[in-house]
Order: structure tokens, then sequence, then C-alpha cells
């Protein structure tokens, strides 16, 4: 495995045990999702499931990051498959961490805590984000449809020859 894979599957990792901790925290604390309306703070640990918690992502979000985390350390499409469910979920996760972060102060929540609970899922996906758009990047699978394709109709010319406004690369 080389280093920038080590390196994305290692952050997402530690990705997934912050939504642990925090999922056990919450529920400790019955903190209740906040995403889409306050939950019932009684009831932590059924919604937490599919609503999440007020800090924590829901837990069947984070079953998926961490078996996509299992699928990105494999080599080839089934890494890159597993790349790109990490990406999407990420998106995902930015959405629900500048909730909390941006969103209406709870009575059952610190405002401190929702806040930095935010901006941590949302720096940490950020940088999921970037590190997996550099894994792909160099992946032949997709750097194959990323790459400019020549002009093959008649007269035209190919890319590798020719500037955009039709002169001839020395």
């Amino acid at each position: 495995m080389d280093q920038l894979r080590y390196r994305f599957i290692q952050l997402n990792v530690a990705v997934v045990a912050f939504h642990v901790v925090t999922t056990v925290i919450c529920v400790a604390l019955r903190w209740p999702a906040q995403f889409g309306g306050a939950g019932d703070p009684d009831n932590v640990a059924a919604e937490m499931w599919l609503r999440g918690t007020a800090i924590g992502a829901p837990v069947v979000l984070t079953i998926v990051l961490a078996l996509a985390t299992l699928a990105a350390a494999s080599p080839g499409r089934t890494g890159t498959a597993g790349t790109m469910v990490i990406v999407i979920v990420s998106l995902m996760i930015i959405i629900g961490g500048s909730g909390e972060a941006f969103g209406v102060p709870s009575p059952d929540v610190p405002t401190a805590v929702l806040i930095f609970s935010g901006a941590a899922n949302v720096l940490l996906s950020i940088v999921t984000l970037y590190l997996a758009y550099r894994l792909l990047r160099g992946h032949p699978h997709v750097e194959q449809h990323m790459r400019p394709t020549p002009d093959t109709r008649p007269g035209g010319t190919a890319e590798s020859d020719a500037f955009d406004d039709g002169t001839a690369r020395r």
C-alpha cells in the first residue's frame, strides 16, 4: 500500500472512531439529534441509527464509512469504489457538520460542543476529500476518464500536437 493510500485509510479510521466516540458520549449524556429538528432526549439510543445524535453521525452512515474504508484499502476497482463512497459520505458529513456548527442552539446540548463538533466534522471531511482527490487522480481507472481525448474528426488535430488556438506545439 502506497503512503498516500495509507494516510487516507488512517484518516478514515480516525473519522470512524470519532463518530463512534461522539455517539457513545451523546447516548450517555442524552444529547439527541439536532439535524432536521431537535430529537427526543429520552429516545437517543433509538434515534442514533438513522438520525444520529447531537454531535455524532447516524450509526448507519458510520457503518457505511467503515465498510468503505475497508474497501478503499484494497487495490484496483474495489479500492476506487470504496474511495468514491467515502467521498459521498464525506459530503454528507460536511452538510451535517455545518448544521451542527451553524444551526439553532439547542437547550439539550451546549452550543460550544455543537460548534466544535461541527467544525471538526467539516475539517476532517475536507481533508478526506483532498486526499481522495489525490488518490483518485493518480488511479488508472479514473485517470483514463479524466484525460482529454484528442480531436479525431477529419481535419482535426490531436491535443498533444496543437494549442487551443490551432497553432502547433514545438
